[in-house]
């Protein structure tokens, strides 16, 4: 099974990383934050299909699939489920990647497709 590095904001001082970025840190409240990398691996908590959106640029791309993915490192994450649909408990490997109109977002696939 492989697994996926990411990297989210990490505070300096700590050492945890959190979602989403922020100015300071959450756990510490320290100012000093930078990119770490984390293992991209998690468990899908929930998801749900979206039908409807009022953003134009989403609209052409319905339904679109997104979940809530406890990571690894112990920071939970809004996703979008790139091969549709995953039960809760599912293993994923969430990356950097382009959402459905082009924008940068995280993307969720199944552990087992990443092998």
């Amino acid at each position: 099974m492989t697994e996926t590095s990411l990297k989210l904001p990490q505070c300096e001082d700590c050492h945890q990383p959190h979602w989403p970025p922020r100015e300071i840190c959450p756990h510490c409240l320290g100012g000093s934050i930078a990119l770490g990398q984390v293992n991209g691996g998690g468990k899908v908590l929930t998801s749900c299909v979206l039908h409807h959106s009022l953003s134009a640029e989403l609209r052409a791309h319905m339904p679109l699939h997104v979940g809530t993915v406890a990571l690894d490192c112990g920071v939970r994450v809004i996703a979008y489920l790139a091969d549709g649909p995953q039960p809760s408990g599912a293993r994923v490997c969430v990356a950097m990647g382009s959402g459905p109109s082009g924008q940068d977002a995280l993307l969720a696939t199944p552990q087992d497709a990443n092998s």
